[in-house]
């Protein structure tokens, strides 16, 4: 392979800023865009170029903390704004109008129960203040957004200064746009190689679903992100197969499949992470977001099926469910004695989770790419248990079929499967162990970095004035 010239590749990142959280000396997002973006700027930096990421003035010590460890200590920041006047107060509230922006209001409701269940009861009312500015924000932010949909009705995409700027700049050869409406003044750039990072469209397959990110807003800016990006990126094959059919019309030949390696580097020396507390003796394990994609409810039903069934054989033991999000009400199907919900993991406590679960239950219908769970679970020897879904099936090929693989919503398949493993593990990671080694050698860091090689190649550019 030819190294591609060394130049600079801009990322704009700062819309995961808020997203990012420091606990116990490491840096952590619970976003898994963001996780990508920095195994590809790590690739990029081991490819010998040079990195510069965007960032809001209050944000870049946690960006920095974030992605440095990725791209080494030539990481270089770009302030896309201009500093706060006022107080820490002023600026404090401008840091909670972006995570109003970002962050699901579940996140803020777990982090009380959380401190509620530690009997931090010091830190609850700093914590309901937190949470009623960020209801507060998020009633503005859907004003912003019905006022922003007029103005891109009309054409008028948002401005920024700081797209002058890289227009400008002339070392900056390619711009990496990680996501295709949360940047829409990237529109704008001039004279760059923009490639664009996207990882699925799910509102091909939820139409109706605002949640799932169908709004006219999201349609109008991605329609004109992906005209401008001369490459897209993907890391799927069914991703690529259909996003010349979505309403945003990417061009088949400007589609690239580069499928992802393994994420978290932090998880197989991980140790017991004291805030995590005693786990239980037995538990599945899916970090997600609440997304209708998901089917959490399918998870907890499960749970409930599978503690029903120790129950009426008169065991002692039963299964806890761990999620990464709050599930109550209908959504907890009956089983929320049975669930455990851990937000804002660091990678150490995601790696510690997954090598002591029994297995990984993924329950989605829909995904970006192969589940990055199923990668981290097979790369760490844990068993899989999964929804049997192209993303799967089509990127491993026979190997899928070692996997405990089971129809969308069969709950009692699932319980089938998790009642399996519980009887004997160590048999249930022997049988799947082809799909764990053509993981390993498909989903490898070099063939990753390869595949990107040839995006960010220097390319004559054309006038653009898109």
């Amino acid at each position: 392979m030819k190294a591609p010239a060394a130049e600079t590749v801009l990322v704009a990142f700062h819309g995961f800023g808020p997203s990012i959280v420091h606990r116990n000396g490491e840096y952590h997002c619970a976003e898994g865009i963001a996780r990508v973006i920095r195994q590809i700027i790590r690739a990029l930096a081991d490819l010998g170029i040079k990195i510069v990421v965007t960032s809001h003035r209050e944000d870049v010590g946690r960006i920095r903390g974030f992605l440095q460890p990725a791209a080494g200590p030539d990481l270089r920041i770009m302030v896309v704004d201009e500093e706060v006047a006022g107080s820490e107060i002023m600026k404090s509230i401008g840091r909670l109008r972006r995570i109003a922006s970002m962050r699901p209001f579940s996140d803020n409701v777990d982090h009380l129960k959380q401190l509620y269940r530690a009997g931090d009861f010091n830190s609850i009312p700093r914590a309901l203040a937190s949470t009623a500015a960020v209801v507060v924000f998020k009633a503005v932010r859907r004003v912003e957004l019905w006022i922003n949909n007029i103005k891109l009705a009309n054409d008028a995409m948002p401005r920024a200064e700081y797209v002058d700027s890289i227009n400008a700049d002339a070392s900056i050869g390619h711009v990496l746009i990680s996501h295709y409406y949360t940047y829409p003044e990237l529109v704008r750039l001039k004279d760059k190689n923009v490639v664009l990072y996207l990882p699925d469209y799910m509102p091909h397959f939820y139409k109706n679903s605002a949640k799932m990110g169908a709004t006219r807003q999201s349609a109008l800016i991605g329609r004109q992100i992906v005209a401008k990006a001369r490459r897209i990126l993907t890391n799927s094959a069914f991703t690529a197969s259909y996003l010349p059919e979505t309403e945003l019309a990417a061009r088949p030949e400007n589609i690239v499949h580069v499928p992802l390696p393994f994420l978290n580097d932090n998880s197989r020396s991980a140790e017991s992470p004291g805030r995590l507390g005693t786990l239980p003796k037995y538990y599945v394990f899916y970090p997600t977001r609440d997304r209708p994609s998901k089917r959490l409810a399918d998870f907890a039903k499960t749970m409930a099926i599978v503690n029903e069934r120790l129950g009426k054989a008169g065991r002692k033991d039963h299964v806890a469910g761990i999620l990464t999000t709050p599930l109550t009400g209908k959504a907890a199907a009956g089983a929320e004695q049975h669930l455990i919900s851990l937000s804002e993991l660091t990678d150490t406590e995601l790696g510690y989770l997954y090598k002591n679960a029994l297995c990984v239950l993924f329950t989605s219908e829909m995904e970006g790419n192969f589940p990055t769970q199923i990668t981290e679970a097979l790369h760490l020897g844990v068993p899989v248990v999964a929804t049997n879904i192209p993303l799967i099936t089509l990127e491993i090929a026979e190997a899928s079929a070692c996997l405990d693989l089971v129809d969308v919503g069969d709950c009692e398949g699932f319980a089938d499967r998790v009642m399996s493993i519980l009887e004997d593990r160590a048999a249930a990671v022997l049988r799947q162990k082809d799909a764990q080694e053509t993981a390993s050698r498909k989903f490898a860091y070099d063939n990753f970095k390869y595949g990107l090689s040839e995006l960010f190649r220097r390319v004559p550019l054309v006038d653009d004035h898109r």
